[in-house]
């Protein structure tokens, strides 16, 4: 017909693969949270339930959430910046960054229901909302409740990246900045951890990585031709 726009086949097989790859990490990041759930359900009512068992998953989840969190960052402004490695090309750099971040939401989700049902805590719902009405390491945890906010809008721009305008998704994906420092800041000042030597290192390294990718990033620096493309916009 007069005045339609041609179809583009190629086009078409591009966003019909790129949301197949969107859907396969929803549903990893479901199974994910579904095992998380079972396990807490389990460590706290199970047959061999008891406390210790339930602080050890919500450490164990924490310390994960926070790995993928920065993996999610770091990858993601790898691809910004077209960096890699043998093997690690755009497209699977991206796939990293994006499954990674889909991981990290779910193992949070793990790590706050471990603490909401964790009987030596005793931290309620609101606690963990908010975070600066609890009693232990209020500022501490008030970073980890806006860290946890912070992720999962940015999680949620990831679903809707194809629906919204470019501007409003690029300033709300940009929260992971902030978000990660605020994650960095709650596992170092409410972590049990953070005064053995390994978990010192690790954080520092981790830090370390994300100032040097932000760094290559600052106003003026040029920015490699093709690069942030993101697959499906």
């Amino acid at each position: 017909h007069l005045g339609q726009r041609p179809v583009n086949p190629a086009g078409h097989r591009s966003r019909a693969a790129e949301v197949a790859r969107l859907m396969t990490s929803w549903k990893l990041g479901a199974c994910t949270v579904a095992a998380l759930l079972a396990a807490v359900a389990l460590t706290r009512y199970g047959p061999a339930a008891s406390s210790a068992q339930t602080w050890h998953l919500l450490r164990a989840a924490g310390i994960v959430a926070y790995v993928l969190f920065w993996l999610s960052a770091l990858s993601g402004m790898a691809f910004y910046l077209r960096l890699g490695a043998p093997g690690l090309g755009p497209s699977r750099l991206f796939e990293l960054h994006r499954v990674s971040g889909v991981l990290a939401a779910a193992f949070l989700a793990g790590h706050l229901a471990a603490v909401l049902v964790d009987p030596w805590i005793g931290f309620g719902l609101l606690d963990i909302v908010t975070g600066f009405t609890a009693s232990y390491r209020p500022l501490a945890l008030f970073a980890g409740a806006l860290a946890a906010w912070v992720l999962g809008i940015v999680t949620l721009t990831t679903a809707f990246a194809g629906r919204l305008l470019y501007a409003t998704w690029l300033n709300l994906h940009r929260l992971a900045f902030p978000g990660y420092l605020l994650a960095l800041l709650h596992g170092m000042a409410a972590g049990s951890d953070t005064g053995r030597p390994l978990f010192l290192a690790w954080y520092g390294l981790s830090a370390g990585s994300i100032a040097g990718m932000l760094v290559l990033r600052l106003p003026g620096r040029v920015r490699p031709e093709g690069a942030g493309d993101v697959p499906g916009r």
